[in-house]
């Protein structure tokens, strides 16, 4: 079973442990410390067996949601989890009348994009070279 909860203090070693693991060159523990106290960040994160299998937050800016990241432990991939952290975070969402949620993806992370499109976001456009590796973004967006 997994348990969705809030991101606290007790889940950023193991958070900053799946970022390392997924993403290569990304935040560490420092910067889940500050986006703690960050006034417009919400995080979340999924638990099983007691220990932090991913996580997934958001940026409420002016009524309109911006994914920053979301995660899954190699260990428990194709389970279902990021779909649930997904839902999780419409849920926020549509509990704190955000009205948009965007984000961007790598062009090469089709698993993602079709997660993305099965939830309803859509396809808005590209960002050239966005990444360090200069692969193309995908924007993508839904409205609640």
């Amino acid at each position: 079973m997994i348990e969705y909860k809030k991101m606290d203090l007790s889940h950023i070693k193991e958070v900053a442990q799946i970022e390392g693991l997924c993403f290569p060159n990304r935040f560490g523990e420092k910067t889940f410390l500050r986006e703690l106290d960050n006034k417009i960040a919400y995080y979340i994160v999924a638990i099983s067996h007691g220990k932090v299998a991913g996580y997934g937050g958001l940026w409420n800016i002016c009524g309109e949601a911006d994914i920053t990241d979301i995660a899954t432990h190699p260990d428990f991939r194709r389970m279902g989890i990021g779909e649930g952290i997904l839902d999780e975070l419409i849920k926020y969402c549509k509990e704190n009348k955000i009205t948009k949620i965007n984000l961007e993806v790598r062009e090469s992370n089709i698993p993602a994009q079709k997660l993305y499109e099965k939830l309803g976001f859509i396809y808005d456009g590209q960002r050239k070279n966005y990444y360090e590796n200069r692969e193309t973004a995908i924007l993508m967006s839904l409205n609640l």
